[in-house]
């Protein structure tokens, strides 16, 4: 029984390697593949990389290659702009969605925008220059009006209303002008108004 089991292995064996042999061939033929061809004219473009870029294309499936020189000279400027992950998300794109990409990859390679957001302009601008720039904008919204007009401040009304000096009163407390160098509550006494001559 037992010679009838190792001899069953044994057969099992003989067809299994060159099965497995057979496909390490494939394997390395299938890496020997991966190498996109290049013209003259992309081996020049290639050869003048830096050595980042060199590996970096190395590194690309045969596909991401052959689209990458599938692209105009600025669109190749921007593929760089990309990361691994934007750049593979940009080549599973439909045809259509592709040149909307690329549209707005332009847009802020050139320095504008095709959305509304100022601040992904200045971002693009910085990224793409190397230089930031700051930029300030002013944003003004109206408050609306207080629904009520509020009550003056008094003995009996502390609580949601006005303090009579910003209501336009002559009587209340006064603002100070001036530090009087510790808190209020740490003074004897009123403070006069305007700072004392030292």
């Amino acid at each position: 029984m037992q010679k009838t089991i190792l001899a069953g292995t044994a057969a099992a064996l003989a067809l299994a390697l060159p099965a497995a042999a057979s496909a390490q061939d494939v394997a390395a033929d299938a890496e020997v593949e991966t190498t996109v061809e290049m013209d003259a004219n992309q081996q020049a473009a290639y050869d003048a990389w830096p050595a980042d870029r060199r590996a970096a294309y190395d590194a690309w499936s045969p596909d991401l290659q052959v689209y990458f020189w599938s692209l105009t000279p600025a669109q190749q400027r921007g593929w760089w702009a990309l990361t691994d992950d934007q750049r593979a998300r940009v080549y599973a794109m439909t045809p259509q969605q592709r040149s909307t990409a690329w549209a707005q990859i332009a847009a802020q390679m050139g320095g504008t925008t095709a959305t509304r957001n100022p601040s992904a302009n200045t971002a693009a601008a910085a990224s793409a220059s190397g230089n930031m720039r700051f930029v300030q904008s002013t944003m003004v919204q109206d408050a609306p009006p207080p629904a009520e007009e509020y009550p003056v401040c008094g003995a009996q009304i502390q609580d949601n209303c006005i303090n009579p000096r910003e209501a336009g009163k002559s009587y209340g407390n006064v603002p100070l002008d001036y530090w009087p160098g510790r808190p209020a509550s740490e003074i004897d006494g009123p403070l006069p108004a305007q700072r004392p001559n030292d």
